[in-house]
């Protein structure tokens, strides 16, 4: 579910922005922001900033980021509307593509000092070759992990890391699976690698099965995916 790259990327090793005023950071990201040209958004994040964009890499109008650290690899594509937002280390696999009007956020709140012992890891890391459709919401107090491959396809979608007294939250989503429109994944969920999630379904802890389709509410495994079930969700159009 992890790959090697992934496994070592930590917050220690993630490059902090180089504003560290969190209004003056949110000031910036809105300006740059509403830049008319692409190339102009991915320059000021970069030398404003200080997060790193791969080689390709695509910004829509009023994309927001304004995160502890961002890097973004080949060919990354982040459509209109998407915000980055919090005290978070966000990583963009290559080629990640990154639909309207997501939400990737977490409260100021969470890197304060008297909430420490909660041990909020405050991480989003999509892996090589994914797709976020349109109108998810990622809450990114623990950590999102989302492996190579792997589709979060429709709309609506809600992936959630915190609740009372909750401190199994973090969600790991496995590689090449297929996630339908509206699911739910709870603190400390998860699916396995070339996982099909029914539309609507509440996952509320982790199914570590391969190559089964999931849902229901709670969900679980339904079946499993057949030897000639040869389904597979490739990027076939230009961003």
């Amino acid at each position: 579910m992890r790959s090697e790259q992934d496994l070592v990327f930590t917050r220690e090793q993630a490059r902090p922005a180089r504003v560290g005023n969190v209004r003056l950071r949110r000031l910036l990201a809105l300006a740059i922001a509403h830049l008319p040209l692409g190339g102009w958004r991915k320059l000021g994040y970069a030398w404003l900033l200080g997060y790193r964009f791969g080689a390709g890499t695509r910004l829509g109008w009023q994309v927001q980021i304004a995160v502890d650290s961002f890097e973004a690899g080949a060919g990354v594509t982040i459509r209109r509307g998407t915000t980055f937002i919090g005290p978070i280390s966000v990583r963009l696999g290559d080629r990640a593509f990154i639909g309207r009007y997501n939400k990737i956020e977490c409260g100021e709140g969470a890197a304060h000092g008297n909430v420490s012992h909660m041990n909020y890891a405050r991480r989003f890391i999509v892996g090589n070759d994914c797709l976020i459709n349109e109108s998810h919401l990622f809450d990114v107090l623990g950590e999102i992990r989302i492996g190579d491959g792997t589709w979060v396809a429709g709309f609506g979608s809600q992936f959630l890391t915190h609740g009372a007294g909750t401190m199994n939250r973090d969600i790991a989503i496995g590689g090449e699976s297929f996630l339908g429109s509206a699911v739910r994944f709870a603190p400390g969920s998860g699916v396995g690698d070339k996982v099909i999630v029914a539309m609507g379904a509440v996952v509320t802890k982790r199914i570590p099965d391969d190559r089964v389709i999931v849902g229901g509410v709670p969900a679980r495994v339904i079946k499993a995916r057949t030897e000639d079930d040869k389904h597979t969700f490739t990027k076939t159009w230009e961003a």
